[in-house]
């Protein structure tokens, strides 16, 4: 069979995990958006089903946990393939996030865990603890923190550049293979802090004048998702994602009131 020219056979295929946001800004839609965008092949795990926007969270409605623990272990039975891997954002609950990672045993991909908790309106995405959360972060191949991220698994604050450092050590101090903080939110310009096996790194793009579109954080994370599963290292899957990203932001557009990548 002579499939049409524009056809490619060996996109790197993705799992993409978590919550559903109406207005496609954030969560796993902007993942998917973000995966297609970068060629890469997704197949979409809901965690939960949100209503939000810009301004507030007005609900959340977590699935049940056996159910997502068993769409990830289909998900993951279908790409049974070279060039494959995960990326989890939202997991909404404790029970969740020990579902997820029970179903993740047989799994030996890359895995990239962006723990979001918030939303960028400042609604609580999490109901549980923190040792659900740190034992999928020691799961993953990558744990992709903001400043209030990083705190709250830490339980004490981080503003600064320093202390994004520190929390960076103290999370591979607690067994996380590798943490990226995020930088979106320091003064200056925007530095993320990469710390695994290999030391430190350090990622800075000036920061773009103009408004912040949502999402920003769930697409650097599916990026570099796609970039582990074309078989980059975790330096180069950083870097160039987040050259992507940049790019993304310079170009923002208004959708429904909202600023999006």
């Amino acid at each position: 069979m002579n499939l049409p020219q524009e056809i490619e056979t060996d996109r790197p295929a993705l799992v993409l995990m978590g919550g559903l946001d109406p207005g496609g800004g954030a969560g796993v839609l902007r993942d998917w958006l973000t995966a297609v965008e970068l060629r890469a092949q997704p197949t979409v795990v809901a965690t939960c089903i949100t209503d939000q926007d810009s301004s507030r969270v007005r609900s959340v409605e977590p699935r049940e946990p056996g159910r997502v623990g068993q769409s990830l272990a289909f998900a993951l039975t279908r790409l049974q393939k070279p060039g494959v891997a995960v990326k989890i954002g939202m997991v909404a609950t404790a029970e969740i996030a020990r579902a997820t990672a029970a179903a993740l045993s047989g799994y030996a991909g890359p895995l990239v865990y962006d723990p979001v908790l918030r939303a960028s309106s400042g609604g609580s995405l999490y109901e549980g603890d923190r040792t659900a959360v740190l034992a999928l972060a020691k799961r993953a191949t990558l744990l992709t923190p903001n400043l209030d991220e990083a705190a709250w698994l830490l339980g004490r604050p981080v503003v600064d550049a320093a202390d994004a450092e520190s929390a960076a050590r103290d999370l591979v101090g607690l067994g996380v293979p590798a943490v990226l903080v995020k930088g979106g939110h320091l003064a200056g310009d925007a530095t993320d802090v990469l710390l695994d096996c290999d030391g430190k790194r350090t990622f800075s793009t000036p920061r773009i004048p103009g408004p912040s579109p949502r999402g920003t954080g769930c697409a650097l994370s599916t990026a570099i998702a796609v970039q582990l599963a074309r078989g980059a290292g975790l330096g180069d899957a950083v870097a160039s994602a987040k050259a992507w990203l940049t790019l993304k932001i310079a170009g923002a557009t208004q959708v429904g009131g909202e600023w999006h990548l």
